[in-house]
């Protein structure tokens, strides 16, 4: 079910199926950037045989050129939005028909350009409807503070509805992506995130799209030391292979924590799927200068 069809008798059945049958679940909600950069193309180096000329969107400078004509052959070369999308359903996917997973892990996904908002309600993989999924690129805006509320509203909605159902649901995982850097003031947002994540009550991927992602914004979503090693070459999707290797990445992440709900029989996890080493936040949401990088060394 999609965002429009919230109130149809279809809905209602799946969600009440998912309160009252079946085991406690993972809730993971997807969290994306769909600002109108997001419509623009990547190009691998060289690739880009001629232009019309460059403007300003969204926050950086573009290039204007002819997509049919302008691109030599044999580089690759793809819209963001759609390559994006592509991963996304490739996951979705794999989670639906995983006869492990379809019924123990529970889908929402979040957009946000202006402002943030519920694409897809929470619901079992095993209701997703994967066409209803697919993103559109918005307007010229990455409201990044909006898009987080929205999808930790999501996640703590879901999380009582499963209480007063009396059901349990295992450590959330937020996947946040974006492809620049916040037209907002997300710093709130982000110490919420790692407040959550130093409790353990929440699992968290920020991952970036793009040459142009705030990787080093991006890390401050982790507690001091506690990112994963090499995180900004791991977590930016650039190459058509980084998204696959990425969205495995999570697909192994859900994997080993079903193994734990099944062998801890709690709903709360004891330790991170994944380990970091020696990273150094700024706490305040904001990049640092490269130069106020190397002053922390």
């Amino acid at each position: 079910m999609a965002n429009e069809a919230y109130h149809s008798s279809e809905y209602y059945r799946q969600q009440r199926s998912m309160l009252v049958n079946g085991d406690p679940r993972a809730l993971i909600c997807f969290c994306i950037d769909v600002s109108s950069s997001m419509n623009e193309w990547w190009i691998e180096d060289g690739g880009l045989l001629r232009t019309s000329g460059k403007g300003y969107s969204d926050g950086h400078n573009v290039f204007h050129f002819n997509a049919e004509t302008d691109i030599k052959p044999g580089y690759a070369a793809y819209k963001k939005i759609d390559k994006l999308n592509d991963a996304l359903a490739s996951l979705l996917s794999d989670l639906k028909y995983d006869k492990d997973l379809r019924d123990k892990v529970a889908i929402s996904i979040v957009v946000y350009s202006r402002f943030g908002k519920v694409l897809f309600d929470f619901l079992d993989c095993s209701n997703v409807d994967i066409a209803s999924c697919r993103c559109t690129a918005d307007a010229p805006e990455t409201a990044m503070g909006d898009g987080i509320r929205t999808a930790l509203s999501q996640i703590d909605e879901m999380e009582k509805d499963l209480r007063y159902a009396g059901k349990d649901a295992y450590t959330p995982l937020l996947i946040f992506m974006t492809d620049g850097t916040p037209t907002d003031d997300p710093r709130n947002e982000f110490s919420l995130i790692r407040e959550r994540v130093q409790k353990g009550d929440l699992h968290v991927f920020p991952l970036g799209i793009g040459d142009g992602a705030d990787m080093i914004r991006l890390r401050d979503m982790f507690p001091v030391g506690s990112a994963p090693d090499r995180y900004t070459e791991r977590y930016k999707m650039t190459m058509p292979q980084n998204y696959t290797d990425i969205f495995q990445e999570i697909k192994n992440h859900i994997k080993q924590r079903q193994s734990v709900m099944v062998s801890e029989g709690n709903s709360r996890q004891s330790q991170p799927a994944i380990e970091g080493q020696n990273i150094t936040n700024n706490q305040m949401g904001e990049a640092f200068d490269y130069e106020d990088l190397l002053s922390l060394m």
